[in-house]
């Protein structure tokens, strides 16, 4: 299965890079990827997807899309997807986001639910949320986190193999799916190899929603959803669906085999899920 290359232009100037397999005609389903990867951490699960037209995203300061000039926060992850949908033309569609992707997808449902067909989240359910008790400290962790991004220089890596190890020693992911990651996320510079994606990305969030909010926008989401977590994923993940489940008008959970990248490693089984969820087969 071909994936293509192509650039959106959004009203502010700003362009968003996509991975798309054209396929034209068939239920429209686009994907957004997870903190710190981007659109290609998809390629593996795109050729059990052809019966979809697959639109992958590489959300803004990741991947091959412009950096934003203003902090990433975020409600403007959806007010970013909401003009990538106006500037693209796609009125009606079907979500899957995988980890930070899953918490924008079902935010966005809730917020835009005559836009969002079905929702398929795969190792997050819902925004991120926070007690009241721990405003201050996070907005504290936040602040001093920001000055140390902006004083931390990279000074790049000697080759693309080095680079995966990196980024296999911060997450758990295998060797082989950390370099379809970096393949995309590298740019070479000076004769070494350096991260495209924007060293703001890895600042605090400076709020996060109460969890009575969260569940709000959880409430309003009006589609079908599917949630698939990885055996060895995220562990809050079993918690957080005891508390969560019973807000979604309409959810099923499935389990795979795998991290929390398990989309990558375990597609067919995925994309069987996402498949007769969706009611393609």
């Amino acid at each position: 299965m071909m994936m293509w290359e192509r650039f959106v232009t959004l009203h502010d100037g700003r362009r968003i890079a996509l991975l798309d397999n054209d396929q034209q005609g068939k239920p429209m389903l686009i994907a957004l990827h997870g903190w710190l990867d981007n659109s290609a951490s998809f390629l593996p699960l795109a050729p059990y997807l052809e019966q979809f037209h697959l639109i992958c995203v590489d959300l803004p300061g990741h991947g091959r899309s412009d950096h934003k000039s203003t902090p990433y926060v975020f409600v403007d992850w959806l007010d970013d997807l909401y003009q990538l949908s106006q500037a693209a033309g796609w009125p009606r569609f079907m979500l899957l986001g995988h980890s930070l992707g899953a918490l924008i997808a079902s935010a966005y449902a809730g917020v835009f639910p005559e836009q969002v067909e079905r929702l398929v989240m795969l190792e997050g359910l819902g925004p991120l949320s926070q007690a009241d008790e721990q405003v201050p400290e996070q907005l504290r962790r936040a602040i001093l986190n920001r000055s140390r991004t902006r004083e931390r220089a990279s000074l790049g890596f000697a080759s693309i193999e080095e680079a995966v190890g990196a980024r296999c020693k911060v997450a758990e992911i295998s060797h082989g799916a950390a370099r379809v990651i970096c393949e995309r996320q590298l740019i070479a510079r000076d004769g070494r190899w350096h991260w495209r994606s924007d060293p703001r990305l890895r600042d605090l969030s400076p709020l996060r929603m109460s969890e009575g909010q969260a569940q709000a926008l959880i409430r309003a989401i009006a589609c079908p959803v599917l949630f698939i977590r990885g055996e060895q994923g995220f562990t809050a993940l079993v918690e957080q669906w005891q508390s969560r489940a019973g807000a979604f008008r309409q959810i099923e959970m499935a389990v795979v085999a795998g991290n929390h990248h398990f989309h990558m490693e375990n597609s067919s089984q995925t994309a069987v899920y996402i498949e007769n969820f969706c009611q393609i087969r």
